[in-house]
């Protein structure tokens, strides 16, 4: 898997850091109804959820999203938990469920013109 820190070690001024992360109760379902419901043929109930919820699920405990994230610790981020090294070391984070708004974030952060058209 790659992952973020393989090119933060060397990173001049001139690159831009960007990603996109999901919003953590709607990965959490997506990830239960994949594994649990289309894999492994769970009945999909109110309770059934909240059960894997609530058990010692080690999907439920690992946040993949910020182990994925996160950056190296430098010496001014040592201190940083693994939340402040990867909100105060990319330039633009963008939200899934939030991606036209984002879109036009980062094309505006990127200085890139929108165009109504197709032309590009």
């Amino acid at each position: 898997m790659f992952k973020a820190r393989a090119l933060v070690s060397d990173r001049s001024k001139q690159s831009f850091l960007w990603s996109f992360v999901r919003e953590p109760a709607q990965r959490t379902l997506s990830h239960y109804f994949y594994f649990e419901v289309s894999r492994r043929n769970v009945t999909e109930t109110e309770d059934s959820i909240l059960s894997k919820l609530k058990g010692n699920s080690a999907w439920v405990s690992h946040n993949y999203q910020s182990k994925y994230l996160d950056l190296p610790s430098q010496d001014e981020q040592e201190s940083l938990s693994s939340t402040d090294r990867i909100i105060n070391g990319y330039d633009f984070l963008g939200v899934v469920e939030r991606m036209e708004e984002s879109l036009v974030v980062l094309a505006m952060l990127a200085r890139i013109p929108l165009t109504d058209g197709g032309g590009y």
